[in-house]
């Protein structure tokens, strides 16, 4: 094995140090996909090689004959990093839009050392196709606030008026909120105030976790959860914005960064969002819903897949849960509510051949549950009522480790 390992990186050297020579017979090995060699292996050699292999990998990204060859050229062409900027920002203005989503992307691995290729990167904007608009704005936001945000503030300004739009999105994207000049975020927090006054509430299946409390004391919830700056949203937009940071880039602890707060809903409040920072890790949820029981009385938990169907609730009173089921596997906590007597729960469906399970609805999950036990954010509608308005806000790990995630969000 060790031989082997070694012959390889011979293999490679050696076709390195041929350059240009090499090129074209590494390429053809790679559009081959009968091919035995591996086509990891020849991109990174052709890479390696560097600009000799440029025009030639740009050429056989316009010609590929099917995706999986595409995949396999844009895969050695977007590793060529910093060294080639120069040419990276030559291929934005490609007339082939593969060429410049995948030049983009090039340029958005440098990161921040792809600096000089903001003016480039800006003035497509509005380029005619879709996937080069969206990868230019993440390209922007690899790069980093401190280069992106002056030019994109720049075409605000001065235009030209096809991108202003545009680059609000993306100044939104690369810096958030405070990313946006004054009169920006004005004219946001105006829309924001003037949807709120109609605003149409709607059911929709959540992903992730919610908490559920018997209060329309907005505030009362603000300071038993320690969250702070908090910041008027419409359902839609605060349900966005903490998917958005529960799912989006950046480090771990920047998932839990926000939360959004419901108006008083049929007299409860749901807070989307991982609400429990205040006790901790994911894992104090149960000492927590147990704690705010015993302040609002009542105080439920829950989590939800829409991808997956799998779930789980916790259930307080007064102090102590009393009630813990999960999907994951949990040992559960009490005996099983009204609502779980009628139904089977995932960890049913293990005791019973498959032939036997029953449909997806007749299944107990935390939708289920909750539309029992309070209220479900599925169940939503122009029926609900409604009293007040939601806010986003920050929780611990928010105000640790660098405020309100960035993302251009619907309102």
């Amino acid at each position: 094995m060790m031989r082997l390992s070694v012959d390889r990186e011979a293999a490679r050297a050696e076709l390195v140090a041929l350059g240009a020579e090499a090129v074209g017979p590494l390429i053809a090995e790679l559009t081959d996909e009968q091919s035995p060699v591996g086509w990891g292996d020849i991109g990174v050699v052709l890479r390696s090689i560097g600009r000799p292999a440029f025009g030639p990998l740009t050429e056989a990204l316009v010609v590929a004959p099917t995706r999986e060859t595409a995949r396999r050229c844009g895969w050695a062409f977007m590793g060529f990093g910093a060294d080639l900027l120069d040419d990276y920002i030559g291929a934005l203005a490609h007339p082939d839009p593969v060429v410049r989503d995948n030049a983009a992307l090039g340029i958005q691995y440098c990161r921040e050392r792809g600096a000089s290729a903001v003016p480039a990167l800006v003035g497509l904007l509005d380029d005619p196709d879709e996937e080069v608009r969206q990868r230019v704005v993440r390209a922007l936001g690899e790069i980093g606030a401190t280069a992106a945000v002056p030019a994109l503030r720049q075409v605000r300004a001065d235009g030209p008026g096809r991108r202003r739009a545009a680059a609000l999105r993306a100044l939104a994207h690369v810096g958030g909120f405070e990313a946006l000049t004054e009169a920006d975020r004005a004219a946001i927090e105006r829309l924001i105030r003037v949807k709120l006054t109609n605003e149409r509430i709607e059911g929709e299946e959540p992903c992730g976790r919610w908490l559920a409390l018997p209060t329309g004391d907005q505030a009362a919830v603000l300071e038993a959860l320690g969250l702070s700056e908090p910041r008027p949203a419409t359902m839609r937009l605060g349900r966005a914005a903490v998917e958005s940071a529960g799912h989006g880039p950046g480090p771990e602890e920047r998932r839990g960064a926000v939360v959004f707060v419901s108006p008083e809903l049929d007299g409860w409040t749901l807070v989307f969002g991982f609400w429990a920072g205040k006790w901790g890790d994911d894992g104090h949820e149960q000492e927590a819903a147990g704690e705010l029981s015993g302040r609002f009385g009542r105080a439920q938990a829950y989590w939800y897949d829409d991808q997956t169907g799998s779930s789980g609730w916790t259930v307080a009173e007064g102090g102590r849960v009393v009630r813990h089921y999960s999907d994951e596997g949990e040992e559960p906590v009490g005996e099983r509510l009204p609502v779980e007597r009628t139904r089977l729960t995932f960890a049913d469906l293990d005791e019973l051949p498959p032939e036997e399970w029953p449909e997806d609805d007749d299944i107990c999950s935390a939708l289920t549950v909750a539309a029992a036990m309070s209220i479900s954010p599925a169940d939503l509608g122009p029926g609900t009522r409604v009293r007040g308005n939601g806010v986003l806000a920050l929780t611990r790990a928010g105000r640790d480790h660098g405020g309100f995630p960035a993302g251009a969000l619907p309102i």
